[in-house]
């Protein structure tokens, strides 16, 4: 991935020093002990993820991303850009009469969703259909509102 850390601690004049974690791993490793330890900790760091349905990680507020902010590496001064996750499916599929695409046009979940059924597979172990099962047992209303188009 592309990352401008040391660029944007200088640039907006920020008093920290950048130290690279090395991995997914060590970074979580990190957010566990600093919480553990009641430390503070500033990281870049991603969602969805499982972590933050163990740790309550807040974001912190850097200038927003616009377009070309980040056209300069030695400058760059902004936040790193949202991705937006699309649906996609062949048209032919898409314009049938399968009920499975109201399914794919309903379903819709937050990171938080996500975030519990991650946890529920890295951190408590379970399989990915049991994780999913037990989801869907927590949000069968939200599930009903997908199948009822």
């Amino acid at each position: 991935y592309v990352q401008f850390d040391e660029a944007i601690v200088s640039n907006l004049g920020l008093d920290f020093k950048v130290v690279f974690s090395g991995s997914e791993a060590a970074s979580i490793q990190a957010f566990q002990r600093a919480e553990k330890n009641k430390e503070f900790l500033i990281a870049y760091f991603y969602e969805p993820q499982w972590l933050f349905a163990e740790i309550a990680l807040q974001k912190v507020a850097l200038p927003g991303y616009t377009d070309g902010c980040q056209n300069d590496p030695a400058n760059v001064d902004c936040d790193y850009p949202e991705t937006q996750l699309k649906k996609i499916a062949a048209t032919e599929w898409a314009e049938s009469d399968s009920t499975a695409v109201g399914l794919v046009e309903n379903f819709q979940w937050t990171n938080e969703d996500q975030n519990l059924v991650a946890k529920y597979i890295s951190e408590d172990g379970m399989s990915s259909e049991d994780a999913a099962a037990k989801w869907v047992e927590e949000h069968q209303d939200m599930v009903d509102g997908w199948l009822d188009s």
